[in-house]
């Protein structure tokens, strides 16, 4: 699941830290490049004045930035995992697959920024104007190791319950299914998620990340090992990370959450800590499954009907509702 009020692609854009590493990699002459071929596209099409005005409206250059580095994101980890993967898996992802791209869509509408100018903007301003008083920070002031430490206890348990609720919420479940119905996951799949539910997290995760305080650029070493611990839980691997395996979300604990057995997938709700779902009671031990999605649900083949699928499942299910009555 992409992170609320996509901080993941904020960090991505900006600070001193990650302007050094573009630069190292020449992404800003390409965002720059990039920048200019749009506009030039824009111009063709519409009056320069237009043209300008409607750069500035969506935030072109940011845009650009964030789409550039979220590429070389993805790129990079691609080179990782096909690595892993050809090295330790019998199976290994198949990259060039429809919903290899798919999901690679979804990590460019959530990561490039494309989410947050198209929907979560709106409800940011809000927030800024209605809960300031909230934004309290607690954890702003104390050492950068200590408070990466605080803040992943607390957004972890936060998102455990969440996670339960998705699955517990027959009206949640409906959009949370999304997710869940990739067959073939890789390590890109934590971003199938449909933008209701991602909206409703951002809207649930408000006030404690007002509390505590947000990440920041100077946070790019946190954010990379999560990075790459969720792009490690949904790959091919099947990695358990021997005894920590009761701590830290293995490969093979998130691939039993994702199993079409409905025993297994109503468990190991853990995003970076499996802790929780030892001590809550809802750790599963077994064999990496076999076969994933959701038993009696076909998986929407498309990106409109992944969008559609939960308003239809809604309607199928409160329609079954009637007639049982």
């Amino acid at each position: 699941m992409a992170t609320p009020e996509s901080d993941h692609a904020r960090i991505l854009a900006s600070g001193d830290s990650i302007a050094t590493v573009r630069a190292a990699l020449g992404l800003n002459e390409l965002s720059a490049l990039m920048t200019r071929g749009v506009k030039a596209l824009l111009g063709m099409v519409l009056p320069e004045a237009y043209a300008d005005r409607l750069a500035d409206a969506v935030r072109l250059d940011w845009l650009t930035h964030s789409i550039v580095t979220t590429a070389t994101l993805v790129g990079g980890l691609l080179v990782v995992f096909l690595v892993l993967e050809r090295l330790s898996v019998a199976r290994p992802t198949a990259f060039r697959s429809r919903v290899f791209l798919q999901d690679a869509l979804y990590a460019f509408f959530y990561q490039g920024g494309f989410y947050v100018i198209l929907i979560w903007s709106a409800f940011a301003n809000a927030f800024d104007t209605h809960l300031a008083f909230l934004k309290i920070e607690i954890l702003a002031g104390l050492p950068g190791p200590v408070h990466w430490v605080l803040y992943v206890l607390v957004v972890d348990f936060s998102t455990y319950w969440w996670h339960r609720m998705l699955h517990t919420w027959t009206p949640l479940w409906a959009f949370h299914s999304v997710h869940h119905s990739q067959e073939e996951m890789s390590f890109i799949t934590s971003y199938r998620t449909h933008p209701f539910e991602q909206l409703a997290q951002s809207l649930f995760m408000v006030v404690p990340l007002l509390l505590i305080g947000t990440p920041t650029w100077r946070w790019l070493p946190l954010f990379l090992i999560m990075s790459m611990l969720e792009a490690a839980q949904h790959s091919a691997l099947d990695w358990t990370y021997g005894r920590a395996y009761t701590v830290v979300v293995s490969p093979r604990f998130h691939a039993l959450h994702h199993s079409r057995d409905s025993r297994t997938h109503h468990g190991n709700y853990a995003k970076v800590l499996s802790l929780w779902d030892f001590l809550f009671g809802t750790a599963i031990r077994a064999e990496r499954p076999g076969r994933l999605g959701v038993e009696g649900i076909p998986p929407p083949q498309t990106l409109w009907d992944q969008l559609m699928s939960p308003f239809r499942l809604l309607r199928e299910w409160d329609r079954a509702r009637i007639e049982r009555m």
